[in-house]
């Protein structure tokens, strides 16, 4: 997404985030493919010249037409090298566009107005009972924590956010003291990369 539909859209809300965060993973996995097959090709690119004497004058022993490979191989690898430029890209486009969104003003964290008191923590359940597993999982990967991510005194994960105090008013404060915080962390990163 380009920074001009960014600023189209408005304010960034977790809902994007979580498509963009399935994005990021779905690519990742489709790289890991490409790299895999990409290496196999390598291989196999590699080990012709050390078969082609005893294949080709087998072949012609037996009265077949050898059939040199390299050439196919090659233009696979061509195709899988373009594949893996595409997706790196795009896996970091989108990494971006996340960090952006995430670390936006206008970020819309959809909590539940009225928050639980369990344990002797203030617990937010995200509206309508969603989980927001992708976010979690690039956001931990991006802040090189472990999910749930802890940030004070306050645990953010994919389905509640705990804060460990009692009072309403203080936990909305160090709600947006984390909040803060992690937008600082992702900023820097931004500018790191």
């Amino acid at each position: 997404m380009s920074f001009t539909s960014l600023v189209l859209r408005g304010m960034a809300d977790f809902n994007f985030l979580e498509q963009v965060a399935a994005q990021i993973k779905k690519n990742r996995k489709q790289l890991t493919d490409v790299e895999d097959e990409l290496s196999t090709i390598n291989f196999r690119i590699h080990e012709i010249p050390l078969k082609i004497s005893t294949e080709s004058n087998f072949a012609k022993m037996i009265g077949e037409q050898y059939n040199d490979a390299t050439k196919d191989l090659e233009s696979a690898k061509e195709r899988l090298v373009r594949e893996k430029e595409t997706l790196t890209t795009k896996i970091n486009e989108d990494i971006s566009t996340f960090i952006a969104e995430f670390t936006s003003q206008e970020l819309v964290i959809p909590l539940e107005l009225n928050p639980k008191i369990a344990d002797g923590n203030t617990v937010f359940k995200y509206k309508g009972g969603t989980t927001f597993k992708n976010i979690f999982d690039i956001l931990s990967e991006l802040l090189g924590l472990s999910s749930p991510i802890l940030v004070k005194d306050v645990m953010f994960s994919a389905n509640e956010i705990v804060i460990k105090v009692t009072d309403e008013y203080e936990a909305k404060q160090k709600f947006l003291s984390s909040i803060n915080q992690v937008q600082k962390t992702l900023s820097i990163k931004k500018r790191q990369d």
